[in-house]
């Protein structure tokens, strides 16, 4: 059965580059029938967080990505943080070490930063000299008396190492230009690659589909699993997401994060799609897809092998295609009442309902809403002093005449109201509109007039121009 995971580290936020692994890894297993694993990478213990793991659980949750096993559900491989497997971890090492396959090392960081200079002074690669690897017992004990603590390395076995990724093809590696990684620190908590080893092996992992930025760990994984004697998965790296510079993607591009892009007013299936196609081409030519229909299209062979760039501007189409042509109102309501609950009281339901009607086709996010929301529910306005009040004043005395009698019955009556006031006072749209809307809302451009006017009603329209009028006659 295949057998994925998204094993993030709770030191942040869920970036959007996490959230397509945890997407990619999602699909491939529910094209194939198999189970999907979220595993907690907890090792980092100054910088790892209750509150982030939670954060990126309800995230995940948010944009339908759903697990079969993990920290929150039972499953028969757990448990699902690294925190909670330790002693698995030691275990694994004592194989190594009784193997000759590991060995204590008690170089200091400043140590081995003067050897890391030289050899690039000497033009060598940066590569661990050994040079604790055959230390005697009297050298050891000196050391423990000197306070050190040994941390462990894997010793690297020199040969020409192969294996298939399933996106980039075959890859070669000389693993004489690889050092020897430390796989326990010397706290007892193990190192990414050798904890990553460990937990695949035991979870049943058949397929780890991860970033490029992961290249270099994978010949190091597959060491460490041959050399425990455990069959590797198998390893497809998917392309990087640059921004739009073409430069790494990073918060001085904007929203990156799947919190702060709920924030600005996306919507879950949206952003599910256009995560998507982030590194991955569907066969046809069509842009927006179902997580459902998405599925059975995906597969290795339609996944990138160059960067992605990330397009705040693709993704608010994809949003606003989503608002106005796929979601029901009732569930964009849902949403809104989600991003801005506290903008809003069951009493003006019926309100947000029209507002969604109305606004759906102009709208990109869900602040749209909530924007024109408050415009109609809000009394108190500012007015912004650069505006010609006066000319807009001597204006709205004549119309306010014609205002009165209108029939707010209906978008149409209104509609109906406004041209009949044009024509009787012979003036252009806009100078009809223009004056109306800024009274109401101190604005000169949004939501249609007579849609505006039908939804703040009309005793609340006569009251806000008689307050205009009051403050700047």
């Amino acid at each position: 059965m295949v057998r994925t995971r998204f094993a993030p580290s709770p030191t942040g936020q869920l970036h959007i580059g996490g959230a397509r692994t945890a997407l990619f890894n999602f699909l491939f297993a529910k094209k194939n029938n198999g189970k999907f694993i979220l595993r907690i990478e907890d090792t980092d213990l100054e910088r790892s967080k209750i509150e982030f793991e939670k954060m990126i659980i309800e995230d995940l949750k948010w944009l339908g990505i759903n697990w079969d096993e993990g920290p929150d559900i039972s499953g028969n491989y757990g448990p699902y943080r690294q925190s909670e497997r330790l002693e698995l971890y030691r275990s694994e090492l004592k194989k190594l070490i009784d193997k000759g396959l590991a060995y204590e090392c008690y170089c200091t960081e400043e140590e081995l930063e003067v050897q890391r200079k030289l050899q690039l002074k000497e033009k060598k690669p940066p590569i661990y000299d050994r040079r604790c690897l055959n230390l005697t017992k009297k050298q050891k004990e000196e050391y423990i008396n000197q306070g050190r603590r040994p941390s462990f390395r894997f010793l690297v076995p020199y040969k020409n190492l192969e294996y298939t990724d399933l996106i980039h093809g075959l890859i070669k590696i000389d693993t004489s230009l690889i050092s020897d990684p430390i796989i326990m620190k010397s706290n007892g908590i193990p190192t990414y690659n050798f904890a990553c080893v460990v937990d695949d092996y035991y979870m049943n992992i058949t397929h780890v589909i991860r970033g490029d930025e992961h290249l270099d760990n994978t010949s190091r994984q597959i060491l460490i699993f041959e050399a425990l004697g455990y069959k590797p998965p198998f390893y497809s790296h998917i392309p990087m997401i640059l921004a739009p510079d073409r430069t790494k993607l990073s918060k001085r591009h904007g929203a990156t994060s799947v919190k702060e892009l709920k924030d600005l007013g996306f919507v879950p299936e949206a952003l599910v799609n256009y995560i998507a196609l982030l590194g991955w081409s569907p066969k046809e030519n069509r842009e927006i897809f179902s997580i459902d229909e998405i599925i059975p299209k995906f597969d290795f062979d339609h996944i990138l092998d160059h960067p992605a760039v990330y397009d705040m501007e693709k993704m608010k189409w994809i949003n606003h295609y989503y608002l106005s042509n796929i979601l029901p109102v009732s569930k964009i309501v849902e949403y809104i009442k989600d991003f801005k609950i506290e903008n809003f009281q069951d009493s003006n339901m019926d309100l947000l309902y029209k507002i969604v009607e109305f606004e759906r086709n102009r709208a990109y996010l869900l602040n749209d809403f909530v924007q024109v929301y408050d415009l109609i529910v809000n009394d108190e306005i500012s007015y912004d002093s650069e505006v010609p009040y006066n000319d807009f004043s001597s204006i709205l005395n004549k119309i306010k005449d014609y205002l009165v009698n209108i029939d707010f019955g209906s978008i149409e009556s209104i509609k109906e109201g406004l041209k009949f006031t044009q024509k009787e006072l012979n003036l252009k749209t806009a100078d009809v509109y223009k004056p109306i809307r800024f009274a109401l809302t101190a604005k000169l451009e949004g939501i249609e007039l007579p849609k505006l006017l039908y939804l703040i009603g009309k005793d609340k329209v006569m009251k806000r121009i008689e307050k205009y009028l009051n403050i700047y006659v």
